[in-house]
């Protein structure tokens, strides 16, 4: 920043200014004593009428509540004829407002709050014990009348209370009419330091002035060094940076901008932009930009230019631009200025390029892989579906056979006829699991609210119906609600809570447990853990595949697809699956969704059956 060049016509102006505000200040300061002194005048006699006014509300009050005990006392002995009596409701309700008045009077003094509070208090008490005694006198029980009103007497005396109060006030009153005194006096010597003050701030006009005249002449100096430190820091950036004028000349520019498009004209030269690192800036968009941004203060981001460098190597950059208000640019003769940097991303640009190039090939493979499974699913299907018909013929012309055999059949017959059967039956159901795992990559996902503690209820319910002569202890915890494909999700419970009570069954007393996690983030981990045969954890990667099994088909039953339709299902929830066992004690099965997909996560409770 520079400090502007003050000529010495206009410091004197300067001087002048200055000493009219003194004189300004030498007639302004008696007023402004005097007119202060009216004005503390004028609030002492102000609190005055404040303090006779809260006396006047006091007095009023102690009036009220004497009117108000003498009606009790009326009612007592029956002293006023009833038509001349005032009404006891109307005395009561006067007593209130004449309450909020003292307060608002009292605004300013915290302390008479504090006492005009507490008298309120007892005032309510005694109005309380008035009450009560009306209603005891209008029910003819005067004793207790009469007891009531010596209570409210002893407990809620307020006369204590008001004559702080008024005592308090008057006091307020006696200092302030000290101090307004004092203030009298002060006055007449404020005047006279008034006077003095007065040719003392003429003296420091003169002084100030000349100090600030000295100052200002530092002030450039620093300017000065500022500017040309900023010009060495402008040179030493690795970025280049020119300043032009409105006609695209170069003013100024930095080394390397020098450096990268060959060194700038000097000045009365032919020092215009386009003129600069053999046509490298001869493009005629980016020169009309360019004269925008001077002519309208319009600014250039990323302008995106191919160019050659003064090493004759192609190379990308990106030209931002902007108008400046220089006051050193009067030097070159120019009014308004521009701020021109280049960036070379040269290097930037090819790693982007390579990155699409690679992405382009990672989607043709993505597709050819997408082709390949379409293809793989669709002859799957197809297979699946083109054997049943030879298998239920194998299966019917059997148990033809049978039937036309009879009693006739041997042992031998019978056995190869149920073997047919029995494998015939197998690979039906082999086929049925390949078509179900084929239509779990082709079929529609319908998401929704999914109640994942009402899906596994409804399963468990289901098998326990079907082991009723099992010994299983179900642990079952609090599950979320999640956002999924209903139909595919009942699917993986069912999976799972069937291959539990499946490889359970050697168990005395079977125990599974249903429960969920959160342990990494941005997950939801569900887990079904089991007392059962377990497995050795060097075949974990063979589980969720197709038609592998760790267990033999006579130990248990099974086609071995189940695991692998949890895994796609999961799949196509964007979750994962992974197991965790140890051979004869058991293994438990994990799989995950997205957070995304969860609604809320459940606190974990755990309930027993």
């Amino acid at each position: 920043m520079q400090w502007p060049k003050l000529t010495a016509e206009v410091e004197t102006r300067l001087r002048i200014v200055l000493l009219v505000i003194a004189v300004a200040a030498s007639v302004a300061l008696p007023y402004t004593i005097i007119r202060s002194s009216a004005d503390r005048m004028l609030l002492a006699s102000n609190w005055v009428v404040h303090s006779a006014a809260v006396r006047e509300k006091l007095y009023e009050l102690g009036f009220q509540m004497s009117e108000l005990e003498s009606l009790v006392l009326s009612e007592l002995v029956d002293v006023y004829p009833g038509e001349n009596r005032p009404a006891y409701a109307d005395v009561r309700a006067r007593i209130t407002p004449l309450l909020d008045d003292l307060v608002n009077s009292t605004r300013d003094n915290i302390e008479q709050q504090g006492r005009i509070g507490a008298l309120r208090v007892l005032l309510d008490g005694r109005m309380k014990m008035l009450d009560s005694a009306l209603d005891q006198i209008r029910n003819k029980n005067f004793d207790a009348a009469m007891e009531t009103l010596n209570d409210g007497a002893r407990m809620f005396g307020s006369r204590e209370t008001s004559w702080e109060i008024v005592s308090t006030e008057e006091a307020l009153y006696r200092q302030r009419e000290e101090e307004m005194a004092q203030t009298t006096r002060a006055s007449r010597w404020t005047i006279a330091g008034a006077l003095i003050a007065q040719l003392l701030l003429l003296g420091s006009v003169v002084f100030v002035s000349e100090r600030q005249a000295q100052h200002r002449r530092s002030a450039e100096e620093l300017a000065r060094t500022a500017v040309e430190r900023s010009r060495l820091i402008v040179q030493s950036m690795r970025e280049p940076i020119a300043v032009l004028d409105s006609s695209l000349r170069v003013l100024m520019a930095n080394e390397a901008f020098a450096e990268f498009y060959g060194k700038p004209p000097q000045q009365g030269e032919d020092d215009h932009l386009k003129n600069l690192g053999d046509g490298a800036w001869d493009n005629p968009m980016l020169l009309q930009r360019l004269l925008d941004v001077a002519a309208r203060g319009r600014e250039i981001w990323d302008f995106e230019l191919e160019q050659y460098s003064a090493d004759d190597i192609e190379r990308i950059v990106l030209v931002n631009a902007r108008r400046m208000d220089l006051s050193d640019s009067a030097e070159f003769g120019a009014e308004q200025t521009i701020l021109l940097t280049v960036s070379d991303v040269t290097a930037r640009k090819r790693y982007e390029q390579r990155i699409s190039e690679l992405n382009e090939d990672l989607e043709i493979k993505v597709e050819q892989f997408s082709e390949v499974n379409r293809e793989l699913e669709a002859f799957s299907y197809s297979v699946s579906h083109d054997l049943r018909a030879p298998l239920r013929h194998i299966a019917g012309f059997a148990e033809k056979l049978g039937n036309h055999l009879g009693e006739s059949a041997d042992d031998k017959a019978r056995h190869f006829l149920g073997v047919i059967s029995d494998a015939a039956h197998r690979m039906s159901r082999l086929i049925e699991d390949l078509l179900e795992y084929s239509r779990l990559g082709r079929g529609a996902f319908r998401v929704s609210a999914v109640n994942m503690n009402q899906l596994v209820e409804e399963l468990r319910s289901m098998m326990l119906a079907d082991h009723e002569e099992r010994d299983i202890v179900w642990k079952v915890a609090d599950l979320p609600t999640v956002m999924g494909d209903e139909s595919m999700l009942r699917r993986v419970w069912q999976n799972l809570l069937s291959n539990a009570i499946k490889y359970t069954s050697g168990r005395d007393r079977a125990e599974i447990e249903i429960g969920v996690e959160r342990e990494t983030e941005g997950e939801i981990t569900f887990f079904v853990r089991d007392n059962g045969t377990g497995f050795d954890m060097e075949y974990a990667g063979k589980l969720f595949g197709v038609f592998q099994r760790l267990h033999k088909a006579s130990e248990f039953p099974g086609t071995g697809i189940g695991l692998a339709n949890v895994r796609r299902i999961i799949g196509r929830h964007g979750g994962r699956t992974w197991a965790d066992a140890v051979p004869d004690q058991g293994a438990t099965l994990y799989f995950s969704l997205p957070e995304v997909t969860g609604a809320v996560i459940s606190d974990g409770t755990t309930h027993e059956s």
